[in-house]
């Protein structure tokens, strides 16, 4: 019998007044994945994240962790921890106060019915942040000291307890606000775009060890980007959003080679999308656009006689022999050309005037081709993927 997912959304909607920022979403992470809510900037994705998250509420719907039902519940009350992409760290404690203080947080309610109640009339920003300190360093034990320990080793800071965040690199502060998050050892980690403050190299080098992180410890991960490159590389499913909208969720595998919209083709990679009618026949499916019949991969949910489009990718496309014999092979022209060493990217004008981008790897001398040539292109139609929408 397998076990109940970690996060399920059932339909859930958020309005801030008259704008709707994510409507009639739901889907399921099963224990131990790794989630990935991808979109562009105002696609309700952040805000998805929040509702799992218990800094928004849903105006409809509902939200689970695990079998429990967490609409009402405040953020502290879930079995989660949260990620932000600015870190969140406070700056006025050490690396090992920074990364303690959830598990000292668990403690508090008992610890304020001893001190009497609440802060006094006049605490301040100042006084709030001394009197977090004097919580940390009062409250710390053995086992804190080795949960704190083991966490920072984890993330490859070993021996960083003392430490200033203020002294630590850009990289290391993501650490150890990753650690932070960790060290409560939550049913479900959240992460708001966590790598968007490092450089590039340093950005690949921590998506690698996030997953592999994920991976170790098993805790299920949602994690929001808008860079498909990361969901690509980190995810085991992929949920692609638009407009409040959830797109398609699949692998990485399914949201590149089969995607389900015209949005998924192309916001996912990079893709040459034609429009035309659809029409079945004995061999298939096939678009007519322009003058041009395209054979393309059958679609059920296809309109036969009504406009569709069908999405191939730039490697999919061949050129020269490679392309001769193929489902669709067509004369062309090279309008356009970027070298990149050992790739040729080339845009290419069919004869009805339809203009295609194509990746070529380069792998012999003068395999290169030049503006204005006349070539021959080429793919088959099982990678002429036919969208519904």
């Amino acid at each position: 019998m397998s076990s109940s997912p970690d996060v399920s959304l059932r339909n859930v909607t958020k309005r801030f007044g008259d704008v709707t920022a994510v409507e009639d979403v739901s889907f399921d992470v099963e224990r131990g994945k790794f989630l990935t809510l991808l979109g562009p900037s105002g696609c309700g994705k952040t805000t998805t994240l929040r509702c799992i998250a218990g800094f928004e509420t849903p105006t409809e719907g509902d939200v689970y962790i695990r079998d429990q039902r967490v609409n009402t519940l405040q953020p502290f009350e879930r079995d989660t921890s949260m990620v932000f992409q600015s870190y969140a760290l406070f700056p006025h404690m050490t690396v090992g106060e920074n990364v303690a203080f959830g598990l000292q947080m668990q403690g508090i309610p008992g610890e304020r019915a001893a001190d009497g109640g609440s802060r006094t009339e006049g605490e301040g920003r100042g006084g709030a942040l001394a009197s977090l300190k004097r919580l940390v360093r009062r409250e710390g034990s053995e086992e804190v000291d080795a949960r704190v320990a083991r966490t920072l080793d984890l993330v490859e800071l070993p021996g960083m307890q003392d430490r200033d965040v203020d002294e630590l690199s850009g990289g290391q502060q993501q650490r150890v606000a990753l650690a932070r998050a960790l060290v409560t050892e939550p049913t479900v980690l959240l992460l708001d775009e966590p790598l968007g403050a490092l450089d590039l190299k340093l950005r690949k080098n921590m998506q690698v060890e996030l997953k592999d992180l994920q991976t170790e410890l098993g805790i299920t991960f949602v994690y929001v980007t808008h860079d498909q490159e990361e969901a690509l590389t980190m995810s085991d499913e992929i949920a692609v959003m638009n407009e409040g909208h959830l797109e398609q969720l699949g692998d990485a595998t399914a949201i590149y080679e089969e995607p389900a919209t015209e949005f998924v083709a192309d916001f996912i990679g990079e893709t040459n999308l034609v429009h035309g009618e659809y029409q079945r026949d004995e061999d298939g499916a096939v678009i007519v656009a322009n003058g041009l019949t395209y054979r393309v991969r059958p679609n059920e949910g296809a309109n036969e006689g009504g406009e569709e489009a069908f999405a191939v990718r730039p490697e999919k496309i061949r050129l020269g022999d490679e392309a001769r014999g193929l489902d669709n092979e067509f004369g062309a022209e090279v309008v356009d050309e970027i070298y990149k060493g050992n790739l040729g990217k080339f845009v290419v004008e069919l004869e009805n005037g339809h203009r295609l981008t194509v990746d070529m790897q380069i792998r012999d001398q003068g395999q290169y081709l030049s503006v204005g040539r006349e070539v021959t292109v080429g793919w088959s139609a099982d990678n002429a993927v036919t969208l519904t929408e």
